[in-house]
């Protein structure tokens, strides 16, 4: 099965919330960045997976990482990684942090390493999904130069 990545955009909104529910991902506060920092995989009309990058200040957050679970692997799961981090670098993004509840040792494959909550920069701290989101008990982790 291939796919073709493409850059998310507001109509694909009710979709992609779809696809988080399905992956027990929250989607609260995706239509802030949805047409900014996410793409979209698709195969023949289907959107099959999903991945972005929040934007705060000069930081990303990794959030919104999902893949079909009739699609999974098949390495599209590390694709959208690998693009969402090298659009991050692209638009001159200083550090990528994420939070995960159950794919540490995922992230770790890509060159993410389990950080303490007090390193998160402020701008990282302030976001939603830091916050308010996701659980005390999520892993953190912070993308090691060089990463992916």
């Amino acid at each position: 099965m291939r796919w073709v990545l493409r850059n998310a955009q507001g109509r694909d909104e009710a979709t992609v919330r779809t696809l988080l529910h399905a992956c027990d991902l929250s989607s609260l506060g995706l239509e802030a960045q949805l047409d900014r920092g996410y793409v979209v995989a698709h195969h023949e009309n289907e959107i099959v997976g999903v991945a972005g990058i929040e934007v705060h200040g000069s930081h990303g957050l990794l959030r919104s990482l999902a893949v079909a679970p009739s699609r999974r692997d098949a390495g599209l799961g590390a694709e959208l990684v690998r693009n969402r981090i090298h659009w991050a670098r692209q638009q001159g993004i200083e550090s990528i942090y994420l939070l995960t509840t159950t794919a540490a040792e995922f992230f770790a494959r890509h060159g993410f390493a389990v950080a303490s909550r007090d390193e998160a920069p402020d701008e990282i701290r302030a976001s939603r999904e830091f916050s308010e989101m996701c659980p005390s008990t999520a892993v953190f982790m912070k993308l090691a130069r060089g990463g992916a």
